[in-house]
């Protein structure tokens, strides 16, 4: 029998985990901005005048050797800078989502296969964790480099640039954040339903935090129990919204 007491340790446990995690790939993404950052001083720094790179020039060639753009040499250094990003993030990414299972694995002494969790898909646009990064990194370098296009056609300085990419970036924080929470969520509730089905349980109950930050859609959900042929993660299981805190535990009968 499990008590309340040891289901709150367990979430506090895994969400140090996801935190840690979390961190770890803000810092990775601040590497990623203070590279781009240098790269957009030394481009200015060699084809500005006055303070500013029209688009003209941007769009000329490098050299008459190397035909190639000076904005398309700038967009291949962004694109190098998000594909390795991208290797950093799906490591430390793949590294927390496989201790959150070991960790629910071990607090109902339960041998799952780990990569299989990792591999199922959830949510209404049915993909893995692994999926939902890769898209993100995508519309990251996209949308990166339309800052950089618009802010020239625009003729803004080096400052302004800059300051467009410190909100970027602040954006992609933000969803590299929803993303840990959310995905260690997931996998710890897909988790819980295989190791659910593993102990023979038929019911599981609904349980959420009773703070300022719960929102309506979990308090009303709070406390109900369901029948495991009910457990669908994003609908009676956690996570029910991005960042979700909420978990599933056991009817023992």
């Amino acid at each position: 029998m499990f008590t309340d007491e040891q289901f709150i340790a367990l979430e506090q446990e895994e969400l140090e985990i996801t935190d840690e995690a979390i961190l770890v790939m803000l810092l990775i993404l601040g590497g990623v901005k203070t590279n781009l950052e240098n790269e957009l001083r030394a481009f200015y720094q060699q084809y500005g005048r006055d303070g500013v790179v029209t688009y003209a020039e941007a769009r000329k060639w490098i050299s008459d050797k190397n035909h190639q753009r000076r904005l398309t040499a700038l967009n291949l250094y962004l694109s190098g800078e998000f594909i390795s990003a991208f290797g950093s993030l799906k490591t430390e990414l793949e590294k927390m989502l496989k201790s959150v299972v070991i960790k629910e694995a071990g607090f109902f002494e339960v041998e799952i296969d780990v990569d299989a969790i990792l591999e199922k898909k959830w949510g209404v646009d049915d993909a893995t964790w692994l999926k939902r990064l890769e898209d993100d990194v995508d519309l990251w370098k996209v949308k990166t480099a339309n800052d950089w296009k618009q802010a020239l056609l625009r003729q803004q300085s080096l400052n302004d640039i800059l300051a467009t990419m410190e909100k970027r970036f602040k954006s992609i924080e933000s969803v590299i954040t929803t993303l840990g929470i959310s995905e260690s969520t997931a996998v710890g509730s897909l988790a819980r339903q295989k190791i659910f089905g593993e102990l023979g349980i038929s019911k599981y109950q609904f349980f959420t935090k009773p703070d300022e930050r719960r929102c309506e859609t979990c308090g009303a959900m709070h406390g109900l129990i369901f029948p495991m042929s009910a457990y669908e993660v994003g609908v009676t299981a956690s996570p029910i919204h991005p960042r979700c805190r909420c978990w599933e535990v056991p009817i023992m009968e």
